[in-house]
């Protein structure tokens, strides 16, 4: 597996052809997709898209086990549902519908940079700390929803050649990557939000190989509790066998922990994320992958397998719904 990344990534490294004028570049580029497009089947009359999943990633030294569901329904509306095993079982939801995300619930909270934390007491998850203001909440939609819509395509753009309809999006040429294995077409994908990624296209069959895009490795930090995880980190510091004596002192550790992780997030330079694509399967009249890997840096993170794929089918309105703030 890991073979398969630096392979890739050595291909990602070499690129050609990447002086042309903006305009070839765009007329280029919608040439390459439109082939693409054809390749993946008939891509253009997917209206809703739901794909379930098994994951396996490494955290730190532990390898936890998912079971994913995604959903698609365009042009507005992507959810993303994971059950996590391991060291704690952990259910959330994120995604967003139409211009309101869908945030995680209870003891768990974004943090910066990708990470994921969450909130451990005696009994389980937690929440405290004073209510944000309608301000603050209205700038936490607009970052879930901002990510949420990056991710979902990401997804979209190696399953259908194309980003999330609710991003508007611009497609460059931007050369050729080569490595001993063949030839790739490659893809500058952005927007006018800070969205950047880069999509690869294998010259052969035209089929999507991989996204890359920059950014901060992904962790989680479980907070409060016995359990100090951080995910593409080694564990954290601090006591991993104490429980604090009061709900104050309590509180008052998950507040250093959290404002300690914004430090060092906030120190952990970019690094290359990606997310590639194998084992393409028919379905629906849809030629879509059932392998996708994850990695940081050249370090491989996830696998997925993709166990059901249905094109088309209709989704429960209640799927996408948005929790009352």
């Amino acid at each position: 597996m890991r073979n398969q990344v630096i392979r890739i990534g050595v291909l990602a490294a070499v690129l050609t052809g990447g002086t042309q004028q903006a305009s070839a570049q765009d007329t280029r580029a919608e040439e390459v997709l439109t082939k693409t497009r054809a390749a993946l089947g008939r891509v253009a009359s997917v209206k809703t898209l739901s794909v379930e999943a098994s994951t396996q990633r490494n955290v730190g030294s532990t390898q936890l086990s998912s079971e994913v569901e995604l959903f698609v329904e365009m042009p507005d509306k992507y959810v993303k549902r994971e059950e996590t095993r391991g060291m704690m079982t952990m259910t959330m939801a994120t995604g967003f519908n139409g211009d309101r995300a869908i945030t995680p619930v209870g003891g768990m909270a974004a943090g910066p940079g990708g990470a994921m934390i969450i909130r451990m007491g005696p009994g389980g998850p937690v929440h405290d700390g004073p209510e944000p203001t309608p301000e603050q909440v209205e700038q936490m939609n607009v970052a879930a929803l901002r990510g949420s819509r990056a991710e979902a395509s990401r997804f979209l753009l190696g399953w259908l050649g194309m980003a999330h309809p609710a991003m508007q999006v611009t497609y460059t040429y931007a050369g050729q990557a080569e490595s001993p294995d063949g030839k790739a077409h490659v893809i500058d994908v952005k927007d006018g939000d800070g969205f950047e990624s880069r999509l690869f296209i294998d010259q052969n069959n035209h089929l999507p190989l991989m996204v890359t895009y920059m950014g901060r490795a992904p962790r989680i930090v479980t907070s409060g509790g016995p359990m100090r995880v951080t995910r593409g980190a080694a564990p954290s510091g601090g006591s991993s066998g104490s429980q604090p004596s009061s709900d104050a002192d309590r509180k008052q550790r998950q507040k250093e922990m959290e404002e300690k992780l914004r430090r060092e997030m906030a120190e952990q330079p970019p690094v290359e994320l990606s997310l590639f694509f194998d084992d393409w399967r028919e379905v629906d009249g849809v030629t879509f992958p059932h392998v996708m890997r994850r990695a940081a840096g050249g370090e491989t993170s996830e696998e997925w397998t993709i166990n059901k794929v249905k094109v088309n089918s209709k989704i429960d309105a209640e799927t996408f719904a948005v929790a009352a703030k």
